[in-house]
């Protein structure tokens, strides 16, 4: 059997497409029908590895096989840089369960070959103990398609993205970022500390901020890309990199990377880490951990040069402010996480580094406690805002069906085939509806790069139908929301709350995460289960309006009272992070 194992940034027109195949396996993601046409056309079963993806146990036992290292890379501070820099290597070890599941489909009997190197391709070959061959090889090859990788990026990010990509690769340690980084002035006052890495979080710690005016707030930026135009006058801001310093100390990073070697050690004698050891996945964590010393400096000079009360995260899963949460715990000071989306997967792996999560609503809790296990008495609901306080903003005379899009190649999407699968019959939807369509994006996408995805999946009469727009989340847009479609976007919840239909797209949902089932569950929205019901939204939009009493469920504003007893007050511990994950590790044993 000859098995094509296809990278999600080859086409399916490339070279490969004249030879004989007896299966093409994506290494991407694409929509069914796309892959019923390239199956058609090459005249063998074409289908995507993430097929085999199992979406909320793949999402649950890392909690235990995490487990399996925790205690064993522990600094000075009490920082577990397991902890930390698993969460990062947790998308590639995922990965490998995937190539785990589809070599014996393929059998030690296969040819199995490549369109370029990847690191899935040479799971599957180790994992089956097979030669790959590979198409595009060589240096000729190689530097095409980085070239061609660099050109799309310049093509599709902006100058401040390229700006940050390239603070994050080649200055790790903030050397160059400290020559000009924004110092924040001396506070007499003790301060909440506000670690964010990216906008999203900075808005939703300023949310809470305002909340209480009387108390005094410090806004640290790990990354540029964070930082907002205007701050409530309670908030003080200021860059990590001002406090970065170059020392570190050599003889602990040696005894720190002399503990990794021998986790490394353990996990290769684990069979569920066997082939992350043998790619040198692992081995990659100490790459961070090399330059998370620096970051861990840096933060630990936040602590010592302001009086810091407490310490809330928005995202706790980010190194760079997952760190600062870690140091407020062991420092025996209010650690308090909540999440800057409306749900967060991740949670249901992750040692619990706060002694209380702020949940927004009920839908929220009922996601941590159901779906990951969070000890309920961590949990306090309480959100920044509540869109219920919006009001009903559904009108039927409102001007747009608007697709509220996703940065979808971040999880392999080929988006360029989610755009020719939903856009068409969106078109033909709102003209049928008398409407016309919104096409609004995420922060992470750009106008001219999706702009170009429309023009490709449209024709001039459907173009017509279309706009783009790149504008923050306001009023404006959600008042000219007739309804919304979506896959599983945090805006859904925020149409519902305001009494917006909703429509997901179910057949394209997330691997992994299980977000879409409990939004439906809570009346967020309606999942459609096939592209061609997107048709149908005109005739389903009336009954798809969110019953009354949907907003509380899904927002509920905490009192500022509420808010400074867990910012402010002394810590009441649930147990400690150790003993979460040693009971975990125990049932691998």
């Amino acid at each position: 059997m000859r098995v094509l194992l296809l990278h999600p940034e080859d086409d399916f027109s490339g070279p490969w497409k004249d030879e004989s195949w007896d299966w093409v396996v994506d290494l991407g993601r694409g929509p069914r029908s796309f892959y019923d046409e390239r199956s058609a056309a090459y005249g063998c079963p074409v289908s995507s590895i993430y097929d085999f993806a199992r979406e909320i146990e793949d999402l649950q036992i890392w909690r235990d096989l995490f487990g399996i290292g925790m205690g064993r890379v522990v600094d000075r501070y009490g920082i577990d840089w397991w902890d930390v820099v698993g969460l990062s290597l947790h998308s590639d070890l995922q990965d490998m369960r995937l190539a785990a599941r589809l070599a014996p489909r393929l059998g030690v009997e296969c040819s199995l070959i490549a369109s370029r190197t990847s690191q899935l391709a040479a799971a599957l070959a180790l994992q089956l103990g097979i030669e790959l061959k590979v198409l595009q090889s060589g240096i000729g090859p190689h530097l095409r398609n980085r070239a061609a990788h660099y050109k799309s990026a310049l093509r599709n990010l902006s100058f401040a993205q390229i700006r940050q990509i390239a603070f994050d690769k080649y200055d790790p340690h903030y050397h160059w970022r400290l020559k000009f980084a924004r110092t924040a002035p001396p506070c007499s006052q003790s301060v909440v500390l506000l670690p964010t890495a990216y906008s999203n979080v900075t808005k939703t710690a300023l949310n809470f901020a305002r909340r209480l005016p009387e108390q005094q707030f410090l806004l640290v930026l790990a990354r540029e890309s964070a930082a907002v135009a205007q701050l409530p006058a309670n908030v003080q801001s200021a860059s990590l990199a001002s406090f970065a310093t170059d020392l570190v100390d050599p003889e602990e990073l040696r005894e720190l990377e002399a503990k990794w070697a021998r986790l490394e050690s353990l996990l290769r004698e684990r069979p569920e880490f066997k082939l992350a050891t043998r790619l040198g996945i692992v081995n990659h964590g100490l790459e961070f951990l090399r330059r998370g010393l620096s970051v861990r400096n840096a933060w630990n000079r936040v602590y010592e040069n302001f009086s810091v009360a407490g310490c809330l995260s928005g995202d706790d899963t980010n190194p760079y402010t997952r760190i600062p949460l870690i140091l407020a715990r062991r420092r025996n000071l209010p650690a308090v996480a909540c999440h800057h989306g409306a749900l967060d997967g991740r949670m249901a792996f992750k040692v619990p580094e706060f002694s209380t999560y702020l949940a927004q609503g009920e839908m929220e809790r009922d996601y941590l406690q159901q779906v990951c296990g969070v000890d309920s008495r961590r949990i306090r609901v309480g959100a920044a805002t509540a869109s219920s306080q919006k009001g009903v903003l559904w009108t039927r005379d409102a001007p747009y069906i608007a697709f509220f899009t996703e940065p979808y190649e971040t999880d392999f999407w080929r988006a360029d085939a989610i755009y020719r699968e939903v856009l068409p019959r969106l078109c033909a939807a709102a003209r049928q509806a008398g409407k016309k369509v919104l096409l609004k994006l995420h922060p992470f996408e750009t106008v001219a790069q999706r702009q170009r995805l429309v023009n490709a999946a449209l024709n001039e009469a459907d173009r017509d139908v279309v706009s783009v727009v790149a504008t923050p989340m306001s009023h404006e847009i959600l008042a000219a929301t007739w309804c919304a479609v979506t896959v599983e976007s945090t805006v859904a919840c925020e149409c519902a709350g305001v009494g917006i239909p909703v429509f997901m797209c179910g057949w394209l949902r997330h691997a992994y995460c299980g977000y879409m089932p409990q939004f439906a569950r809570f009346g967020v929205g309606r999942i459609l289960d096939s592209p061609d019901d997107l048709l149908h939204i005109p005739e389903m939009t009336r009954d798809a309006v969110p019953v009354p009493g949907v907003a509380s469920r899904l927002s509920q504003p905490i009192v500022p009272g509420a808010l400074a007893d867990v910012l402010l007050q002394p810590v009441n511990s649930c147990g400690s992070p150790e003993a979460f994950h040693e009971s975990a590790a125990a049932s691998l044993r």
